[in-house]
C-alpha cells in the first residue's frame, strides 16, 4: 500500500513538472512570434488604460486570480514587462470588487 502511494507521487510529481515545462515552452514560442508584436502594442498604452484593461479581463473572467495568474508566466518569460503588470494587476482586484458588488 505504502509502495503504490510512492509510486503514484512519484509520477504526479513528473506529470506536473512536465506540464509546467511544456506550459513555458508553448508560451516561449507564442510570445516571441506575431503575438509579441500586439503584446507590445498592448503595453506602451497609458497606465490608466491598462488598469482599465485589467478591470475588463476580469469581470470578463470573473476572476482576479485567473488574470493575475495568465499575467504572471508572461512576466516569466519576458513577454510583458514588470511595469506594465503591476497596473494590470490593480486592474484585476478592482474588477473583482465591481464584479462583488454586480453580484
Amino acid at each position: 500500500d505504502v509502495g503504490g502511494g510512492i509510486i503514484v507521487l512519484i509520477f504526479s510529481l513528473l506529470l506536473l513538472t512536465g506540464g509546467l515545462m511544456g506550459l513555458c515552452k508553448i508560451l516561449k514560442f507564442l510570445f516571441l512570434g506575431a503575438v509579441k508584436k500586439a503584446l507590445i502594442k498592448a503595453t506602451r498604452m497609458n497606465d490608466y488604460v491598462a488598469i482599465l484593461g485589467g478591470v475588463i479581463m476580469t469581470v470578463i473572467v470573473q476572476s482576479s486570480s485567473v488574470t493575475t495568474s495568465a499575467l504572471t508566466p508572461l512576466c516569466g518569460v519576458g513577454a510583458l514587462p514588470l511595469e506594465k503588470m503591476l497596473p494590470l494587476t490593480l486592474g484585476a482586484n478592482i474588477g473583482t470588487t465591481a464584479t462583488a458588488l454586480i453580484a
